[in-house]
């Protein structure tokens, strides 16, 4: 009884920021003189409750020096256990910590909780065809959380990719926000120097320095952080991360481009019809299979490689479209994607 009143004031502590002894006491069925024992028992657990002073006194729950026991609803601890087994591995360092975490909450569920996430157990398979995203140092992710939260104004050396070229930059950025997208971490910030908003990829960021300045609000220019960080034309992975890489004009607008592209993808907008795209990938071939997926005309800049990749693949496909009697003939000179040239 007395840990079941003892959960409820937890709860209530939890879904309000403060509440009087005597509002405490009426909704448990209790006196007041209880409620402080139990508030006692709490603090005991490891709790933080805090309190004024006087026959009126306020309770909050409080943030603590350590983590004291957590107490969750049943779907939210299956949220949990769920969450850790589908965890993304963009983050280095975290896999044995993630599972160390899932078996203390296995270890902690009641028999119809076990019993119902057993049903859930999950097998992460790598997808050959998914663009593995880069890790991430989880110290640089809170040294940037921290200093958005913050506003500590922070210097690094940044590392963009211009056409066939990577050239290393020093930025002195105000942090505003962490985002996730396609699996790569972004640091969206207004650069002091160059008078713009950028974002930034964490994975190039080196020798983070804080500069013991703070920075005032300022309004990002897109309401939409999703659409600010895809519209950004350097986002993509650098060279090194894959094996083939290429460039390509294609004859589709900019926006369309930074909508559909994944985020290992760079683009710079040549006009309104032409935009210019560098990715890597695994293959060649992988490179021109997404590239038809715009359903667009392109013109392979290089590397013969790449040249010589869309040259087989684009053969293939004339050749393997099926005829109206069902066997395989001669392209019926459908329209679809081509390769303009390659250079």
């Amino acid at each position: 009884m007395i840990a079941n009143r003892t959960l409820e004031l937890l709860s209530l502590l939890q879904t309000q920021k403060e509440w009087t002894g005597d509002g405490l006491a009426e909704r448990l069925g209790v006196s007041p003189r209880t409620v402080r024992r139990d508030i006692n028992r709490l603090r005991e657990l490891g709790y933080p409750v805090t309190a004024t002073k006087g026959p009126s006194a306020y309770y909050r729950l409080s943030r603590g020096a350590r983590l004291p026991p957590l107490i969750v609803d049943d779907e939210q601890a299956l949220a949990i256990a769920l969450s850790l087994q589908t965890a993304p591995a963009s983050v280095t360092g975290m896999g044995d910590a993630t599972k160390r975490a899932l078996n203390s909450i296995r270890e902690l569920l009641p028999p119809h909780l076990a019993h119902r996430l057993a049903t859930f157990s999950v097998e992460q398979i790598e997808n050959a065809w998914e663009l593995a995203p880069p890790q991430v140092d989880p110290a640089l992710l809170a040294q940037l959380s921290t200093a958005a939260q913050q506003r500590d104004l922070v210097r690094f050396s940044y590392r963009s990719i211009h056409l066939d070229s990577m050239e290393d930059s020093n930025v002195l950025a105000e942090p505003h926000r962490l985002v996730v997208w396609s699996g790569r971490w972004y640091l969206v910030a207004y650069d002091q120097q160059r008078h713009s908003w950028h974002a930034y990829r964490l994975d190039r960021i080196r020798h983070l320095a804080p500069t013991g300045w703070r920075f005032g609000e300022r309004e990002v220019p897109d309401d939409d952080i999703t659409r600010f960080v895809q519209n950004q034309p350097d986002r993509g992975d650098t060279p090194d991360t894959w094996p083939c890489w290429g460039t390509v004009l294609m004859e589709c607008p900019a926006t369309l481009v930074a909508k559909w592209a994944p985020g290992a993808a760079s683009f710079e907008a040549i006009d309104d019809r032409i935009t210019r795209i560098q990715m890597g990938a695994w293959s060649w071939s992988a490179l021109i299979g997404f590239l038809i997926t715009f359903s667009c005309r392109f013109t392979v800049e290089g590397p013969p490689e790449l040249v010589d990749a869309a040259r087989k693949v684009l053969g293939r496909i004339d050749v393997d479209i099926p005829q109206p009697d069902g066997h395989p003939g001669p392209s019926t000179g459908t329209p679809g994607p081509r390769t303009v040239s390659g250079r």
